[in-house]
């Protein structure tokens, strides 16, 4: 018989995997450490808690049906952006179901094509420069929608108006939620609204010696 499986792991509904060899790491590390990385592989997961960020990847995930809705990738930005930018969504967004995610040792091993890393830092610009915004506002969004279709297109729309996404993508999430609905998915319950909270602020430390 399998194994008895505790509340926790049953709120897992997505995973990312670490990948070994040449990992999917910022232009930053690539231009100051060293690869290949191989990672210990080990039987466990790291649990995201609610309240926590975390960037993920759209190359080794793992989305189990509960989280089919978190699939989608905002097409208005750039495409080294816009998986980092999903996951940000998708973690806001699973707070409020009282779902989990989780970090794995690699099950994948990835060996990439010769590339510009300078090109590369160029192009996660945003990354960098508007990430703290982004993580700020999504602690303190809040919606009064009582399904999880409502509140995908109420914070697409809110992203909107704030200048992080474009009409595009609010478009395309609405397209998107209609396609899942005609093919008979169900969104899992809102099981909770998480309150409005001012985003920590890590500490500016002065480097100089």
């Amino acid at each position: 018989s399998s194994p008895p499986i505790d509340d926790k792991m049953r709120n897992v509904t997505l995973i990312q995997s670490l990948a070994g060899h040449d990992p999917d790491v910022d232009a930053i590390y690539r231009l100051t450490r060293e690869l290949p990385i191989d990672f210990t592989k080990r039987k466990k997961l790291l649990l995201l808690p609610s309240g926590v960020f975390a960037p993920t990847n759209a190359q080794a995930a793992l989305f189990s049906s509960d989280a089919l809705w978190a699939v989608l990738l905002p097409v208005t930005v750039h495409g080294r952006v816009t998986d980092i930018w999903r996951s940000y969504f998708a973690e806001r967004l699973m707070w409020d179901l009282g779902h989990v995610m989780g970090f794995s040792s690699s099950f994948a091993t990835q060996y990439r094509n010769p590339h510009s890393y300078l090109a590369d830092f160029e192009s996660e610009s945003q990354l960098y420069l508007r990430a703290g915004a982004l993580t700020s506002f999504l602690c303190q969004w809040k919606s009064s929608e009582g399904s999880l279709e409502g509140r995908i297109e109420d914070l697409f729309i809110t992203m909107y108006e704030h200048g992080i996404l474009h009409i595009k993508d609010v478009q395309l999430a609405q397209s998107f939620i209609l396609d899942l609905l005609k093919a008979g998915y169900i969104f899992p319950p809102i099981k909770k609204s998480w309150g409005l909270r001012e985003p920590e602020t890590a500490q500016i430390v002065d480097g100089r010696k």
